[in-house]
């Protein structure tokens, strides 16, 4: 049996690369290549926060710097707690030089303020977003955008202050920093601060005029037009044109005090209203007194002046008083508590150092030294503590503390102390006996036309005696004796000048009396009918027939 042999055929597979690939391949690595080189070359990206994000839109809304696109926006979502509005941004290539930690981005959108109107160029294109490059300070993760750019650039010199006020709405960002009129800053901000419990304003003063801000300045709120009617009168003042519509704030260093030092950045001051008022701030040591007053405190406010002969000696601190140690009864003996300042400081400069006022005032209150309401102004009714010596004042026999207080006598002044006086003037009138004087008067008027008519009858018998045929014989001295009895007595005959004064005047008193009456009678039946108008009596109504 014979074996066949066979060979056994091996295939072998040719694996050859197909050039179809080729383009497929090069487009994968362009791609890539592309990929790598966008995010190669990207900018950094900026997350913005906002409260509204009015005219933002993702894709659109250009970033610039100096007006040349630096970025645009890429989205606006809200943020978790759905308070405020998440903003992020895409930077061009190269432009991470102008992110720092002071770095401010704000929105430019047209507006109208005292520059005049900005913006006119966005409202074809729409809003944009500026971004003013920074200076220091790492590049933060978080930046807020503003509404408004800021009125001085990060990297200005300059001086930042902080001033503290009790009141909202004294100054708005972008009012002027005056200097003696001069305007040497800005505003910039306005906030409230939840800690203090009160405003604060940032201020920024430029060079080289930061040097005029020192530890010893004082600010003030400088109002366009401001009208006092005060304890001092009325006072009219009128600011520089920049202040005279939107207001500003001045600061000064006050009369007779030293320039102190250069003031650190964000140094914090006391924002008053007035320049007025700071002089009340240079004198912090004083000394409280207590004084009871019987007259009406109506007019006198807390800040009045307490003076001394026109010398300001402090300051009315609270009116009235009030401290549960006082008890007191609602009779005609109630008085109503003030408290004063004495400060020291605003007469010694006159008096000199080494015046011991507490002495001097209880010397003085010996001497009759007393306080009393005066009036300060007719036309707003306001009242000031007067301190002055009375002679008339009684030897004070009170306490001299009372609650913790020393205490200072008081007397009545000003318009109770003339109503008083009228008063008993009135009273000493009203106990005058005018009615026997009256019906003395009248009985005096009735003997007195009684004696002229006696005195016609004798004039007229005279007459007849010098025109008789007796007449003739009597002796010529005798006759000549009877004609200037004659001529005398024609003297008071009617007709004659001295008889018709005498009853002119007797016809005027007797009109006085008859004027004087409903006057007297008034009088008695209220006695300070002179001062306060009295009411109209009743009009008489004639009785009915019986």
């Amino acid at each position: 049996m014979k074996e066949n042999n066979h060979d056994v055929a091996r295939v072998d597979k040719i694996r050859r690369w197909s050039t179809v690939w080729i383009i497929p391949i090069i487009t994968v690595l362009i791609g890539a290549w592309i990929l790598f080189y966008h995010f190669s070359h990207q900018g950094p990206q900026v997350t913005l926060i906002t409260t509204n994000a009015e005219g933002i839109e993702g894709g659109k809304t250009a970033i610039k710097s100096r007006s040349v696109d630096v970025g645009v926006v890429e989205s606006a979502v809200l943020t978790d707690d759905l308070h405020h509005v998440e903003i992020t941004a895409r930077l061009n290539s190269g432009m991470e030089k102008l992110l720092k930690g002071d770095s401010a981005f704000w929105v430019v959108k047209p507006a109208i303020g005292r520059e005049g109107v900005t913006g006119l160029g966005t409202l074809l294109s729409g809003p944009y977003i500026e971004l003013q490059p920074g200076t220091k300070g790492e590049e933060k993760e978080r930046y807020d955008l503003l509404d408004s750019p800021p009125l001085a650039p990060p990297d200005a010199k300059g001086i930042r202050i902080t001033l503290d006020s009790n009141k909202a709405g004294q100054l708005t960002p972008g009012d002027p920093v005056l200097f003696r009129s001069y305007r040497v800053g800005s505003v910039e901000t306005s906030n409230f601060d939840a800690d203090k419990r009160m405003m604060t304003y940032q201020l920024f003063i430029g060079a080289p005029y930061d040097r005029l801000v020192t530890t010893n300045v004082r600010f003030w709120k400088d109002s366009g037009i401001a009208v006092d009617m005060s304890a001092s009168g009325m006072r009219v003042e009128m600011g520089s044109l920049t202040t005279l519509f939107s207001g500003g704030v001045s600061f000064d260093v006050p009369d007779g005090w030293e320039l102190g030092q250069v003031a650190q950045n964000k140094a914090e001051y006391k924002l008053f209203d007035d320049q007025r008022s700071i002089q009340d701030s240079l004198y912090t040591v004083h000394k409280d007194y207590l004084m009871f007053f019987d007259d009406s405190i109506r007019g006198l406010q807390p800040g009045a002046p307490v003076e001394f002969r026109g010398i300001r000696l402090g300051t009315v601190a609270e009116v009235p008083f009030k401290t549960r140690d006082i008890t007191q009864r609602l009779d005609t003996d109630y008085r109503i508590p003030v408290l004063i300042r004495i400060e020291p400081d605003r007469f010694q400069s006159m008096l000199g150092k080494d015046f011991d006022f507490e002495q001097h005032l209880k010397d003085g209150i010996k001497s009759g030294l007393r306080a009393s309401l005066k009036s300060a102004n007719l036309l707003t009714g306001s009242l000031y503590i007067d301190l002055d010596f009375n002679s008339s004042a009684k030897p004070f026999t009170g306490p001299s503390s009372f609650a913790g207080f020393e205490l200072i006598p008081t007397t009545s002044g000003g318009l109770a102390q003339i109503q008083q006086k009228l008063m008993d003037a009135l009273d000493k009138i009203n106990n005058l006996p005018l009615n026997p004087m009256l019906n003395q008067a009248t009985g005096t008027l009735k003997e007195s036309q009684r004696t002229l008519r006696e005195l016609q009858k004798t004039l007229d018998n005279i007459n007849q005696i010098t025109g008789s045929q007796s007449m003739k014989d009597l002796p010529q001295d005798m006759q000549q004796t009877l004609r200037e009895l004659n001529r005398s007595m024609k003297g008071f005959q009617p007709g004659s000048p001295a008889y018709t004064k005498l009853v002119g005047d007797m016809q005027r008193l007797d009109q006085v009396m008859r004027e004087l009456q409903p006057v007297l009678k008034t009088l008695n039946s209220k006695s300070n009918a002179l001062i306060f108008e009295a009411e109209p009596g009743k009009d008489p109504q004639p009785k009915r027939a019986k």
